[in-house]
């Protein structure tokens, strides 16, 4: 279990901050469009109704069009992940 953590860690790391962000997403944008929706004089939805809305679904995409910015990240953590893997090889350490 251990060498799985070990070998996979990027990709594990990145699926935690995938979640966390749509999460985020969903909070901030189910208590955004609550506000809007009092400001309206309409009704507060429950978040699961909020899921499955138009403005979830175009709000978390325009997030995910900063793709610039997540391929950054991507190489920055794969950068830092293999030069500290390079480092224990050179060492002599696994």
């Amino acid at each position: 279990m251990r060498a799985f953590f070990k070998n996979n860690s990027l990709s594990l790391v990145f699926l935690a901050l995938f979640f966390l962000s749509v999460t985020g997403q969903l909070v901030t944008g189910w208590k955004e469009h609550n506000e809007e929706r009092t400001e309206e004089g309409a009704a507060k939805i429950s978040i699961t109704a909020y899921m499955h809305s138009g403005h979830f679904l175009q709000a978390t995409f325009e997030n995910w069009e900063s793709e610039f910015l997540q391929m950054a990240l991507f190489v920055i953590l794969t950068i830092f992940s293999s030069s500290k893997r390079i480092f224990r090889i050179q060492a002599g350490g696994r």
